[in-house]
């Protein structure tokens, strides 16, 4: 059944009446500010019937405030490269990535001063297409951003998502990815650059729907002064999905007194014929390293930014050679 956007609109403004505003003791809102959302909620009427199953208001604002979809559905084969950049606060797209289609889009920021943006992306991967998706905008001010993406992955599908996060508003990132065919493989490096008042929120529910896929999360924050990251992480694999293959890993270096990190890793295993792992680091720059720099003579500010290069720039080595990674590195080059 087909609705329009009017239609969609109404369904989404009354599932987030009924959801309420986030509060603290929702586990999709643990560690965001939620005071800083301002209110969403209005009087309209409608049945929220479409939604029924949506729990996340980041998933809904950009429908509810009618963002017009843009679609794009890629051919079998096919490659391309791609930008994507919302016209307005809010945005809605919608792609799907043909049978052994290889294609890479970029995330652009729109830079307008606005009291919150949204974004939702609706991605279907098929059957044996390769998929890289990557933000890394310069910092900016806009105050309070979503970005809320849901990826379905059908069988040897791969999808590497890579950003840099380095503006000084509040931002959200929520992810829900379905591996639902054999083979199929997420992948996820986020690096937060942080100073000031800044907080980033990452958001990521992985469910293994199939045997033998793959997923793996990797993070690393920068943090100065009092800036702010958490990171929730949920992987689940079904009761018939063995050789399953998950990893989870959050390093931190925290550069000011003030600064902070969350992090909250969370399994569901449903089956004994996995592999699935977790850890957490966090500390400051090792002393070590500094001590042998400064020791040959390289002042004290710029060991500590030769350090801080490296270990941003190691957590996109693995990516393979294309757009993502070479604009991922030239962005860390010129910090």
């Amino acid at each position: 059944m087909s609705y329009t956007n009017t239609e969609l609109a109404q369904a989404a403004q009354a599932r987030i009446n009924a959801l309420g505003m986030p509060k603290r003791n929702n586990e999709l809102w643990s560690f965001f500010p939620v005071y800083k959302i301002p209110n969403i909620l209005n009087t309209q009427e409608g049945s929220a019937s479409i939604f029924e199953n949506e729990t996340d208001i980041a998933a809904l604002l950009p429908i509810a405030k009618a963002a017009p979809a843009m679609k794009k559905d890629f051919a079998e084969g096919e490659t391309e490269m791609g930008l994507i950049k919302s016209r307005d606060d809010f945005g809605h797209s919608i792609f799907t990535i043909g049978k052994n289609a290889k294609i890479s889009l970029e995330i652009l920021d729109n830079k307008v001063q606005h009291e919150i943006a949204a974004e939702r992306f609706d991605i279907t991967v098929e059957e044996g297409a390769e998929l890289e998706i990557f933000f890394a905008n310069p910092a900016n001010e806009l105050p309070l951003q979503f970005r809320h993406f849901v990826i379905r992955q059908a069988a040897n599908s791969i999808v590497h998502f890579s950003n840099i996060l380095q503006d000084a508003g509040i931002g959200r990132i929520s992810i829900d990815v379905d591996l639902n065919g054999e083979g199929a493989n997420f992948d996820y490096r986020s690096l937060s650059i942080l100073k000031g008042s800044a907080s980033k929120h990452q958001r990521l529910t992985i469910r293994h729907n199939a045997p033998n896929t793959v997923s793996s999360q990797f993070a690393r924050n920068l943090l100065d002064e009092s800036s702010y990251v958490s990171y929730d992480g949920s992987v689940i694999v079904g009761d018939h999905c063995s050789q399953v293959n998950s990893s989870q890993l959050v390093n931190t270096i925290l550069l000011g007194d003030e600064s902070s990190v969350s992090v909250k890793p969370v399994l569901k295993i449903y089956h004994d014929d996995v592999e699935c792992t977790h850890g957490n680091t966090c500390g400051e720059l090792d002393n070590d390293q500094m001590f042998y720099l400064t020791s040959r003579g390289i002042p004290t500010a710029t060991a500590q930014k030769m350090l801080m290069k490296s270990f941003a720039k190691e957590l996109f080595l693995p990516l393979n050679d294309g757009p993502a990674k070479k604009r991922l590195m030239q962005v860390l080059a010129g910090l």
